[in-house]
């Protein structure tokens, strides 16, 4: 009697230390086929949704119950040569669950509910959506992400992003999304931005200030664009936090005088392969004077220009200290690298 008493104690005990562990996973066969794992260590939940069929599948699936409603991260992940067939994320498909974590990647998804993670938002942390069909993200809810510091929206089909309002987003990546467009207002309000990647988006123009109200920027790269000229303010930066601006493969041909400011003595620009044949005198000393006068460790990198290095060069090659601040790859239209040509030239047949 004694023992049979001892036993069933035994279990109860074991079943509230497993309650009292914090977490626990739902049947298996209640979600399938999705699959719920504890991490051994930290005994977090995590959720895989990768195998879904549907819409209607995921909808049911979240009708289960979830002993557990917070995880840790969310993953519904296909392959670049079989995709997850989810076309939409409905408003409360998640039921009451909460994610710190949510990464979305090959699937056929091309809209979001505005209120889809509503439930996280006190506890999101990272959300990936990239890789699928996504046309318009409700970036209007991101203020009520309390912890949001990384938003991954890259490679998709997104015509228009939202202006951007969060106080704890850190990193925002919308590359490869290859029709996009924003209103200069794009960074409304993002005291903790540090690093945002507008690469390949076929932008053919900066909005004069876009990045002004971005207080501790410290990366930029809008490579791969349709970019033609460097209007006056274009790069205009409201800290000295920067430390990489990459302008690399588009088209740019012209630079007005003042195109960037706000920047550091450490701060790198690349401008590798674009349409420059000059450095006009009036828009690059000012640039690069600032980086000899601080003895900053920036430096500009413009390697793949057609340069034609006349006498409208001179200033350049006949100021070493300056030359300095230029990567050695730059190189005229005849192959000859614009650190290798001889000042006494310049000298005797310029000035």
């Amino acid at each position: 009697m004694w023992k049979h008493i001892s036993c069933i104690g035994f279990v109860i005990l074991n079943f509230q230390a497993f309650r009292a562990d914090g977490q626990m996973c739902p049947v298996a066969d209640d979600i399938a086929p999705c699959h719920c794992l504890k991490d051994a260590v930290t005994k977090k939940l995590d959720l895989d949704c990768s195998n879904v069929l549907d819409s209607w599948q995921l909808e049911r699936i979240f009708q289960a119950r979830f002993p557990s409603p917070a995880f840790r991260e969310f993953t519904m992940a296909g392959t670049e040569g079989h995709r997850v067939p989810i076309v939409y994320l409905a408003d409360g498909v998640f039921g009451n669950l909460s994610f710190a974590s949510v990464v979305i990647k090959y699937t056929n998804i091309s809209h979001v509910g505005e209120k889809v993670f509503e439930k996280s938002y006190d506890t999101l942390e990272s959300l990936t959506l990239s890789y699928s069909d996504l046309q318009v993200y409700p970036a209007t809810n991101l203020r009520y992400f309390s912890t949001l510091s990384l938003l991954d929206l890259s490679y998709n089909k997104m015509v228009f992003l939202q202006d951007i309002y969060s106080l704890s987003l850190q990193i925002l990546n919308v590359e490869h999304n290859e029709h996009l467009a924003f209103s200069d207002k794009l960074l409304t309000v993002v005291p903790s931005l540090l690093e945002m990647s507008l690469a390949s988006c076929g932008i053919e123009s900066i909005p004069p200030g876009l990045f002004s109200s971005a207080e501790v920027l410290s990366n930029v790269n809008m490579g791969g664009n349709k970019l033609t000229h460097l209007e006056g303010n274009a790069l205009a930066f409201s800290s000295n936090a920067v430390l990489e601006i990459i302008l690399s493969d588009n088209e740019i041909s012209r630079a007005d005088k003042d195109f960037i400011s706000g920047t550091s003595a450490s701060a790198n620009l690349v401008l590798m392969n674009n349409r420059l044949e000059e450095l006009s005198e009036a828009v690059w000393r000012p640039i690069l004077q600032y980086l000899d006068d601080e003895k900053g460790s920036g430096f500009v990198t413009l390697d793949g220009n057609p340069f034609f290095c006349g006498c409208k060069l001179a200033w350049l090659v006949t100021s070493p200290g300056l030359l300095n601040y230029v990567a050695r790859g730059a190189a005229c239209e005849d192959g000859s690298l614009i650190h290798d040509l001889n000042p006494e030239y310049f000298l005797d047949h310029c000035y």
